[in-house]
Formats: C-alpha cells, sequence, structure tokens
C-alpha cells in the first residue's frame, strides 16, 4: 500500500506530465524535426519542477519504441507519418509515464484503435485480476479493428526509481499468474499494427541504463560511467544528453564499451518485424479498491 505522501507524489507528477503531453501535441506535424519534438518535451519536464524519468521516444512508423533521436538527428515528420511520443517524468524517484500517437494525414485507424484498446485496458483494472485479463480487452479491440496488438511489447509496474519494477502487463490474452493487487502503480500501453504483430532488435541503441561499475582500462571510460551512476541513479539516459562530454565518434565507442563490458545496458531500437505502422497509446494508474486511478490524463 502506498502512504499519503506517495500517493501526492505519483498524482503531481503524472498531472504535470500530462500537462507537458498535451503541451507537446501540436508540435507532432509536418517538418518538425524528431529532436526538436524529444528536447522539447524533456525542458518543458524540466520547467514543471520534475525530471525526466527516461529519454522522450518519437519512433516514427515501424519503428515501435526505444527511438530517441541523437543530437546530430535532421529527421523530420513527413506526410504519412505514423508518430509516437512516448515521455516520463519522475518527482524525487515516483515515476508517471504516459504516449500518444498521432497520425499525419492517413492510418488514423490505428491511431483510434489504440486509444479505445488503452480504455479498453484501463476499464478492467482491479485488485485481484491475472494482467493476463488486461491483454485480453487490447486484443479484442484490435482484432475487431482487423489489427493485431505486438505480443512482445507490454506494460508494466512502476516503483520508486524504478520503471519496470515487477509486474509485466500482456497486450495479449493470455494467463500470467501475476495479480494485481491495492496500491500497485502500472502503466498500460497497448501498441496495435498493420503488420506481423511482432517488434525485433535493431543494431541502434541511443537509451541506456547503468548496471554496476565495472573495470575498464580507459580513464575517459571509468569517468564518464561514474558521472552516468551519479547522474541518472539507475534510470534511462540518452546518448544525446552526454553529447557535450566529447565527440560523436568517442561517444559512441565509449558507449559501445561500456555497453559490451556489462556496465550499461542498452535498449535496442524496436522495428515491427514485417515493416507495419505501429501506433501505441499510454497512461499510468493506481489500482484502487474500486479500481484505478489514472494519473495522467
Amino acid at each position: 500500500m502506498l502512504n499519503d505522501e506517495e500517493l501526492e507524489k505519483y498524482r503531481k507528477v503524472g498531472k504535470l506530465l500530462a500537462e507537458v503531453r498535451e503541451q507537446v501535441r501540436p508540435l507532432v506535424k509536418v517538418g518538425t524535426k524528431l529532436v526538436e519534438i524529444a528536447e522539447t518535451t524533456e525542458d518543458l519536464i524540466r520547467q514543471k519542477g520534475v525530471e525526466p524519468a527516461f529519454p522522450c521516444n518519437v519512433s516514427v512508423n515501424e519503428i515501435a519504441a526505444h527511438y530517441s533521436p541523437p543530437a546530430t538527428d535532421d529527421a523530420v515528420i513527413k506526410e504519412g507519418d505514423v508518430v509516437k511520443v512516448d515521455m516520463g517524468a519522475h518527482l524525487d524517484g515516483y515515476i508517471a509515464d504516459t504516449a500518444f500517437t498521432v497520425a499525419i494525414g492517413e492510418k488514423e485507424d490505428l491511431v483510434r484503435t489504440v486509444e479505445q484498446a488503452l480504455e479498453a485496458a484501463i476499464n478492467v483494472v482491479k485488485p485481484g485480476i491475472d494482467v493476463g485479463e488486461i491483454g485480453k480487452a487490447v486484443e479484442g479491440v484490435a482484432k475487431a479493428a482487423g489489427l493485431k496488438p505486438i505480443r512482445n511489447l507490454t506494460g508494466h509496474s512502476l516503483a520508486r526509481w524504478d520503471l519496470h519494477a515487477g509486474l509485466t502487463i500482456p497486450n495479449v490474452d493470455e494467463r500470467t499468474g501475476q495479480k494485481l493487487k491495492v496500491g500497485d502503480v502500472i502503466a498500460l500501453e497497448p501498441f496495435v499494427t498493420d503488420g506481423a504483430g511482432y517488434v525485433e532488435d535493431q543494431k541502434r541503441a541511443y537509451i541506456f541504463r547503468y548496471l554496476r561499475e565495472v573495470p575498464t582500462r580507459l580513464r575517459m571510460s571509468r569517468e564518464l560511467l561514474r558521472d552516468i551512476r551519479r547522474r541518472y541513479d539507475g534510470l534511462p539516459f540518452a546518448e544525446r544528453w552526454l553529447a557535450k562530454r566529447m565527440s560523436k565518434l568517442r561517444l559512441e565507442l565509449t558507449l559501445r564499451e561500456l555497453s559490451g563490458i556489462g556496465a550499461l545496458w542498452p535498449y535496442y531500437v524496436l522495428a515491427e518485424r514485417a515493416g507495419g505502422k505501429v501506433a501505441q497509446a499510454e497512461h499510468t494508474m493506481i489500482v484502487t479498491e474500486q479500481g484505478c486511478e489514472v494519473t495522467t490524463r
């Protein structure tokens, strides 16, 4: 169970993040740079007096998740793009997580379906249910629209300083043995696609997370790892956030080295297996006796 102070922090950060989401939404239009959306989102979060819980993801078309544009990214939104913006904020380690999708000129059915799937998922949340019931609701809405949920992307529980705190919440109908209880904080994030319904890792990673101290021969690598541990406290961070520390090539090589020796966890960009376009919607909520309280409305 959450105490009154914890509840207040979850509510406050959720409300502030919802405000940022609605401020950012009009930016998602033809001609806007992806990196502008990401940096504006993160700046607005900080202006609210809280901190990003992870780098803003701006994932386009078949890219489903984990794309936080690097500082040198010149890509802009084009007509026909399906753009997902996934953002998180924390207040003293208490996290809110929300996402939305904008279809530029077409594929509005994807956006409409994923938003309906999210509402259907929220409506079944209550203490005692197997989290697979949430996946059943998502899958039912997606299939009724002639689309597919993404089977290997899931929602998750949240805890202080922990973005994925134990519960894994499917977007398909399956019995998991994991049950909700009063006081659980969860992020539901259905993904729907007109493709195969699976995502695969790409070779690129622009988001990382500190794992552990590992000996490394290079002083620059040791110093960067120490700084990452101090600044981000186990929460994900963007390559872009470190871009002023060293040259682009040196930074890429250092992050690759630290990932290779197990000091950092790389979040590889995830793309839909068949190249289908993907939409996402997400809210954070607290499980209550009556159902749930959505903090990011």
